[in-house]
């Protein structure tokens, strides 16, 4: 593949050329040019894959060289080199179909990760193109594929059979360009469309078109995508990008070009979740549920899987990450009895504080924090294993059956030995 840079600053631009080695990185040919006159020159006369270029520039900048490069229909992948990080600068860069941006000072491991980044888009939109015109998958195959991906993910109940198959999950997602971890988090949203202001378009296309701008509009912030559409109004989207503050601006972004580009308005109903959480999200957008509660004009609405995970998003940064470390408190003595001071002691703040944090978050007392938690790592070894459920019992922390029995039947409603039943 190819690389232009384009800067003015003679300094800069030998140090971007010169002192990275491209080669390395799988780059043939590096080209460079102090303005956006030479650049275009040299893009009417070479053939070029990834453009790298300064914004401020005298006479012409980088954003109208990237127009003029869209206007004429060419195939380049634009990064952008920028001293401006806000998101009315992103919007300007998401317009432009520009997938990365690199901030000034410019260091060679961030314009590195940014020209990998487009190579890797590169290559895959060939692969897709060269499959598809060797026949080797049909649109509905492509789409049934995504759809049983996302319908056969493992729940968290942290069983062994479980966790080997979220990690066998996370693999193929890596594989397909999604770099992610069970760890990691991820948005799923549902895109209802509304109103066709033009004549519809067959689903698969619908689709094909719609990721396409999914992907244009997420991977300014390094956000790979796959869509499937469910019927020719529903379609629901993966998306693996870091957590943006600013997450549902782009998503009014995305339907304000998906009005432009495909002539329909959409609403757009996420979840954020970290894959671990991502079938019960998947279920719920699934069912649709989320329409018959927010009907009305197009709209973005965040969904949360629980009252818990909406609080979290809402209290400050502090308390997110004091509740994280109770949550891994009881989850690393869950087989020992667990009491409010010993989860002060472990953390350094007081009782108090973690009660109010607790109530705060969760909804609940502290003691019914742990006994949830107790209770939901108890089911999950009553229905994923064979062991005896006085063993479980104090796997959990009980000493007494009969207690650790009268206690589960209050949480679910059946005892343990019922619910394996």
């Amino acid at each position: 593949m190819n690389l232009l840079i384009v800067d003015d600053q003679p300094n800069v631009l030998a140090s971007l050329a010169t002192t990275i080695d491209w080669g390395g990185v799988g780059i043939d040919e590096v080209y460079t040019a102090r303005s956006a006159l030479a650049a275009k020159d040299i893009l009417l006369n070479k053939t070029v894959h990834i453009l790298l270029t300064d914004v401020e520039m005298p006479m012409e900048n980088g954003l109208k060289l990237i127009k003029w490069i869209r206007e004429r229909g060419l195939d380049i992948e634009c990064i952008l080199i920028t001293s401006h990080t806000d998101f009315f600068y992103a919007k300007q860069g998401i317009d432009l179909g520009v997938i990365d941006y690199v901030v000034q000072p410019a260091k060679s491991e961030s314009v590195i990760r940014a020209v990998r980044n487009a190579m890797a888009k590169i290559t895959s939109r060939n692969d897709v193109r060269q499959r598809l015109q060797m026949g080797y998958f049909s649109d509905f195959e492509i789409n049934h594929a995504a759809q049983h991906f996302l319908k056969t993910w493992p729940e968290n109940n942290g069983t062994p059979q479980a966790e080997a198959l979220l990690e066998e999950k996370i693999q193929r997602l890596n594989q397909l360009g999604f770099h992610c971890t069970p760890e990691d988090g991820c948005t799923l949203f549902l895109t209802n469309i509304e109103e066709w202001t033009s004549l519809p378009l067959p689903e698969f296309e619908t689709r094909n078109r719609y990721n396409e701008l999914v992907q244009s509009v997420f991977s300014f912030v390094n956000g790979a995508s796959t869509t499937f559409y469910q019927d020719a109004s529903h379609l629901i989207t993966l998306l693996s990008t870091p957590p943006l503050e600013e997450l549902e601006q782009y998503f009014h972004i995305l339907q304000r070009q998906t009005q432009a580009a495909l002539g329909c308005s959409v609403s757009v109903y996420f979840f954020c979740v970290p894959f671990r959480d991502l079938l019960p999200a998947f279920r719920c957008l699934s069912s649709r549920d989320p329409l018959e509660e927010t009907a009305g004009p197009p709209q973005v609405v965040r969904l949360y899987l629980s009252a818990e995970q909406k609080n979290l998003d809402l209290v400050s940064r502090q308390y997110r990450e004091y509740f994280a470390k109770i949550e891994a408190y009881i989850q690393n003595h869950i087989s020992e009895p667990i009491t409010r001071q010993g989860i002060s002691d472990s953390i350094h703040i007081s009782s108090d504080y973690i009660s109010h944090i607790v109530r705060s978050v969760a909804e609940c007392s502290c003691k019914e924090l742990i006994t949830r938690e107790k209770m939901k790592y108890a089911r999950g070894l009553i229905e994923n294993t064979t062991q005896p459920i006085g063993n479980i019992a104090i796997a959990c922390g009980y000493d007494s059956f009969a207690y650790f029995s009268k206690v589960y039947k209050a949480t679910y409603g059946v005892s343990p030995r019922r619910d394996r039943k």
